[in-house]
């Protein structure tokens, strides 16, 4: 039944958008793409893409993987494939035409007249065939409207009950997790797949249970767990393999390549790929080349290759365009804009999501999936229309949340602060980056943990083909067991070596991660010149302070100091000497402080001092002794005749008042400092 899976191959096609590290997907089917971009994804990832890849030899992912890609040049020596009769001939010539593209389907109409024509095609007494169609009829009975399918494909299970056809039942199964899918019902879909994969072990069907780990394969790797995902993937090319289906074993080729650049494992993923791509392209499977195309792009964005990313897409765009695949040019031109808006060219973004808004309306569909909507988002907030670019970031956040899709939230919220920052409103970016680092930290945790369940997964895996390995040969050379013991100890000692390297490898990822954490946060707080806090940190360690003050009625005072004419000190001796100005004068001014006291650079030559239970009077001495020693201090040792002086502002904090108008009395202050001749101290109450 392994080629039930390649029904809609024609019907779905993929868009898998991840941009940055997490993002992270951009899912959208071929007819399916006008609903949610992460149902359309799945639709795809249900029914599988071995037509892509069928009559090419098979990939082992046993052992080491990499070393088992590499290797498929070999010759596989097998039983070759039986002859079919004139009736499984016309049968399958037709459904190759339907899933190459050959047969053009846009609407339900065409759907059915096609399922028509195959039902008079099945051979008599050819059960696998009579399946296949049985799929067939299920799956593409409701192309459009996945609400509808799901009546569909339980009153054909229930049917198949009714005659006690359990196979039958458990292919239709397929069929009902690919609509629930589509519905949005994500954990009732799993649970479906679950029931078509009881029945195929219940009846030790391997086709039936192989394409069930295909369909539980993609989901998995849908909704973020590759590394499950994977371990599905080599459950059914074992099964395939097992069933002599050496086509639905090679369409696995694109599935693990698409895992493997979602984990970040970029150079496995590329092998795959590539490999991938060298299928489709000698054979000119147009859809093929299209989901490859596409993969590729993705994998050279999160590589930070825009323009080999582009290039990727606009050959996706051009195969679509020469076979007239006119659905594809929704997703590939959604894949388009996200690429040139990474690239600042956002008026060619805001082009091809015009492009793809029309191609959206000429198929019946008006409505924006939110990653279209994000990328308007992120076109217009550049190009300063922040107004109309907050409508399209509020669309794309409902659907996100409604999806619950933290890879695309995490890219939307991350873009979304930088379109405040943009506009100037600080307080709205900060609230959007924390979301982003929120998801952002979440989600490279989750990448990170499952890195190291592949890395165990691939090592148990090579452990397991070394035994058996072993076993075949104690059994085979019963005479020769002093040399076979050998043979063993020599691969137990490999077995130790592998294990240490791997140890190795988890301890390096564990302290990279840490030390990334660290290196992450440190640049959200700190300013990355003087190591003080930043403008953000310092206005939260105010507000921490000013309640603090107001709870336990406590003193607090702030001051607010620049440098003098910086700007002649870095026009004069230039802006490195100004910078070791800057750094000097911040490691200076914390020694003069007090331990609790906090102190910030809130930009250029400015500086933000909080002082925790100083009154006026107190804060004033402070600001004045900083004053007349950053007066004293001399810079000969840099310039001869360098000199840099303050002027500082002080105010004390009133209880109740907000940190606008506390800010503003200091700053009010300094102003007076610097009019009143600069190199002082001036106060306001």
């Amino acid at each position: 039944m392994a080629h039930s899976n390649r029904v809609t191959q024609a019907a779905a096609s993929i868009v898998n958008c991840e941009r940055n590290s997490t993002c992270q997907a951009r899912q959208l089917s071929l007819f399916y793409y006008l609903y949610s971009p992460l149902w359309a994804g799945i639709l795809l990832y249900l029914i599988s893409s071995t037509l892509a890849f069928a009559g090419h030899k098979p990939l082992n992912i046993k052992g080491s993987f990499d070393d088992q890609l590499e290797n498929q040049t070999v010759e596989i020596q097998g039983e070759k494939s039986k002859q079919l009769t004139p009736e499984q001939q016309a049968f399958d010539d037709f459904v190759d035409k339907i899933e190459s593209g050959e047969i053009k389907l846009k609407t339900q109409q065409d759907f059915d007249q096609q399922v028509e024509k195959m039902a008079k095609l099945v051979p008599e007494g050819d059960e696998d065939r009579r399946l296949s169609y049985v799929y067939y009829q299920c799956i593409l009975g409701s192309m459009f409207d996945p609400r509808k399918g799901i009546n569909i494909a339980n009153d054909m299970i229930s049917n198949a009950k009714t005659r006690a056809d359990r196979l039958e039942e458990g292919v239709l199964y397929l069929c009902l997790s690919n609509y629930e899918a589509r519905s949005g019902e994500i954990s009732q879909s799993m649970q479906t797949i679950e029931k078509a994969l009881d029945v195929g072990i219940e009846l030790d069907d391997n086709e039936l249970m192989a394409d069930a780990y295909v369909s539980r394969c993609g989901m998995r790797s849908l909704i973020g767990e590759n590394d499950f995902a994977l371990q599905d993937c080599v459950k059914a090319e074992q099964l395939y393999r097992e069933e002599d289906l050496l086509e639905g074993a090679d369409g696995l080729i694109f599935d693990i390549g698409i895992i493997y650049r979602r984990l970040g494992f970029f150079e496995r993923a590329e092998k795959y790929l590539n490999r991938a791509q060298e299928i489709v392209e000698q054979d000119d499977l147009k859809f093929g080349k299209i989901q490859v195309y596409l993969q590729q792009g993705f994998m050279e964005e999160q590589r930070n290759n825009l323009d080999l990313a582009i290039e990727k897409y606009q050959a996706a765009l051009k195969v679509a365009q020469e076979a007239e695949i006119e659905t594809q040019m929704v997703p590939i031109r959604i894949a388009l804009a996200g690429g040139y808006n990474l690239q600042g060219e956002h008026g060619k973004a805001i082009k091809e999501l015009e492009l793809a808004e029309e191609a959206r309306e000429q198929l019946g569909n008006i409505n924006y999936d939110g990653m279209a909507a994000m990328q308007y988002g992120i076109a217009l907030s550049n190009i300063e229309q922040p107004q109309q670019a907050e409508k399209f970031f509020v669309e794309a956040e409902n659907q996100m949340l409604r999806d619950n899709n933290k890879r695309y939230l995490a890219l939307l919220y991350e873009a979304w602060a930088e379109s405040y920052q943009r506009a100037g409103k600080d307080q709205q970016a900060l609230d959007k980056y924390q979301k982003f680092m929120e998801l952002q930290k979440e989600l490279e945790r989750q990448r990170s943990d499952q890195q190291t369940q592949v890395l165990r997964f691939e090592y148990d895996s090579e452990k397991t083909e070394l035994e058996n390995e072993q076993l075949q040969k104690e059994q085979k050379l019963k005479d020769e067991q002093l040399k076979s013991l050998e043979a063993a100890r020599k691969w137990q000692i490999l077995a130790i070596i592998l294990g240490g390297l791997l140890t190795v490898v988890l301890i390096w990822f564990s302290m990279r991660q840490v030390a990334n954490s660290r290196k992450f946060k440190q640049l959200a707080y700190t300013d990355s010149l003087t190591g003080l806090a930043n403008r953000r940190q310092i206005e939260r360690a105010l507000k921490k302070a000013m309640e603090n003050a107001n709870e336990s009625e406590k003193p607090l005072s702030i001051l607010m100091y620049d440098i003098d004419h910086f700007k002649i000190i870095n026009d004069r001796h230039g802006h490195s000497v100004g910078d070791i100005v800057l750094t000097n004068l911040s490691n200076f001014s914390k020694d003069l402080l007090r331990d609790n006291d906090v102190l910030g650079r809130t930009g250029g030559e400015e500086f933000l001092a909080i002082l925790p239970n100083a009154n006026l009077d107190q804060a004033i001495q402070v600001a004045k002794r900083l004053q007349r020693e950053v007066d004293l201090k001399q810079y000969t040792d840099i310039e001869s005749d360098l000199n840099a002086t303050i002027s500082v502002g002080v105010t004390e904090f009133k209880p109740g008042e907000n940190m606008d108008q506390l800010l503003h009395r200091v700053d009010e202050a300094l102003y007076q400092a610097k009019e009143n001749g600069r190199n002082r101290v001036e106060y306001v109450i």
